[in-house]
């Protein structure tokens, strides 16, 4: 009787622990300046593995990404720093310029002028 209740206090505690690091999880909401297909692809192929992240989306129409994180492993600010030495801004931490002159043209327009992709990105804008 006695190893029944360990084992279920023990199940119970468990439970909690499961429950306190679902507390820990957060999404924020960060802006962006990507504008094409490739900057889509970018954040898509980098940021899911920055330390902390579990999982992100993009929305190119508004170039904001919507990212779920561990606020035990990393925090809002440390994501945006490391969108920036992507090439882009993020919220109001401002692209490296360094890396920003390396990306395609296509990616460094800004959205309100950008037309047609003219590098090979079969217009994924």
């Amino acid at each position: 009787m006695k190893k029944k209740i360990v084992i279920c206090l023990m199940a119970i505690l468990c439970g909690l622990t499961v429950v306190a690091q679902k507390s820990d999880v957060k999404k924020t909401v960060i802006q962006t300046n990507g504008v094409c297909g490739m900057c889509k692809q970018r954040f898509m192929d980098n940021v899911p593995y920055f330390k902390g992240v579990t999982d992100v989306s993009y929305d190119m129409a508004t170039a904001k990404l919507t990212v779920t994180y561990d606020a035990k492993k990393t925090t809002v600010d440390a994501i945006c720093k490391g969108i920036s030495q992507l090439g882009y801004d993020a919220n109001d931490v401002k692209a490296d310029p360094k890396v920003r002159a390396k990306l395609p043209p296509c990616c460094r327009a800004d959205k309100s002028d950008h037309g047609t992709c003219k590098e090979g990105h079969g217009g994924q804008h």
